[in-house]
């Protein structure tokens, strides 16, 4: 096999879509924060950052084709709109107790929600829904509307990723110049961080796009071994920023995107057996649960007597358990779901076959 575009399954980007979903687990519940503080911190603010990068490049990568077509791009950025609303209402009772003041006014309170719904992101990890579609139709406006060429949208996605690194990881950078601290401070005011589907998502979506594009043009290289060799320089570089200006963000680095691209491109030559596709197209989905249920099973296990228990607490216990009943939730709405359409099937069966026997 000599270029990409001779594949006909990516099935390992299944698998390591699930792996990416419980590294975005660990953001935000550290499974080693009890064991070693380095390693957690290291784990956590490094490594699993690699996950929402390589899930925005798989969405640009699989999206490449549907750009073409507008209803197809408009079908796919309501879909994904009506998985926004849905989770926002499954995590309701989070985000009342979690934004909801009692010393700030209704109007206060509901301006904030909806500043959160649409700017931000409604809860934890929601944003990521909301920044996907924001990507995705930045990225149909200037390829099919706009018609630009792919100079044009590679120069804008790396201005606006440029951009978005400096107000998050390189933020503390700006602390001494006034000017440039006070426009980053306004911009937070409303959009709280640059982590966000205009310097973060879009540029990683269009990076997925174009390999897609010219996929007939990528050959089989070691993208492994710069995969490791960018992430230890992506250490260096947190190191560094980290000891000159200070803790902050750590969504975005400049070379995370080397680490990224890289990475996508390691897994998506891997090539496995037929006998695996039933277990890719599985962990496709509880990777898609996975991500979107962590936070409310984290959230309702803080609310049962089970957490009154210190094993419970230590970190890559709970983590475990977090992570366990997400998957089981998950495996449960595949069940429902496919007990559903499997119904639907047979429905639709009769109802021709009946039609049929009427005339």
């Amino acid at each position: 096999m000599d270029y990409l575009s001779e594949k006909k399954e990516y099935r390992a980007i299944d698998f390591a879509k699930f792996t990416a979903a419980l590294l975005v687990a660990a953001i935000h519940i550290p499974p080693l924060e009890d064991c070693s503080f380095w390693l957690s911190h290291e784990f956590q603010q490094v490594v699993c950052r690699m996950a929402v990068p390589f899930f925005f490049l798989c969405t640009g990568f699989f999206l490449g084709e549907k750009l073409c077509d507008r209803e197809r791009t408009k079908k796919y950025l309501f879909h994904i709109g009506k998985m926004y609303l849905f989770w926002t209402l499954c995590y309701a009772i989070p985000i009342l107790e979690r934004f909801w003041k009692p010393e700030r006014s209704f109007p206060e309170n509901a301006g904030e929600l909806l500043r959160r719904f649409f700017l931000i992101g409604s809860y934890i990890q929601l944003w990521y829904l909301l920044a996907t579609a924001a990507a995705a139709a930045l990225l149909y406006l200037f390829v099919s509307v706009l018609k630009w060429r792919d100079h044009t949208v590679i120069a804008a996605a790396a201005l606006l990723y440029v951009t978005g690194v400096l107000g998050n990881s390189y933020r503390h950078a700006f602390d001494g110049f006034p000017i440039a601290a006070e426009v980053i401070k306004g911009y937070q005011a409303g959009f709280l961080t640059t982590r966000n589907g205009i310097f973060f998502g879009f540029p990683f979506v269009a990076a997925g796009y174009l390999l897609w594009k010219y996929r007939g043009k990528i050959r089989q290289r070691r993208y492994g071994l710069w995969t490791m060799v960018f992430l230890a320089a992506m250490f260096v570089e947190e190191y560094l920023v980290r000891k000159a200006w200070g803790e902050g963000s750590h969504d975005m680095y400049f070379l995370t995107p080397a680490v990224a691209v890289c990475l996508f491109l390691a897994v998506a030559w891997i090539s496995l057996p037929q006998r695996t596709a039933a277990a890719a197209k599985l962990l496709r989905r509880l990777s898609t649960y996975l991500f979107l249920l962590h936070m409310l099973v984290n959230f309702w296990l803080k609310k049962t007597a089970l957490w009154e228990q210190a094993w419970v607490r230590y970190s890559p216990i709970h983590y475990g358990i977090v992570v366990g009943i997400s998957i089981f939730l998950g495996l449960v709405f595949c069940f429902v779901q496919d007990r559903g359409k499997r119904k639907a099937g047979w429905q639709r069966h009769f109802a021709v076959r009946k039609e049929e026997a009427e005339r």
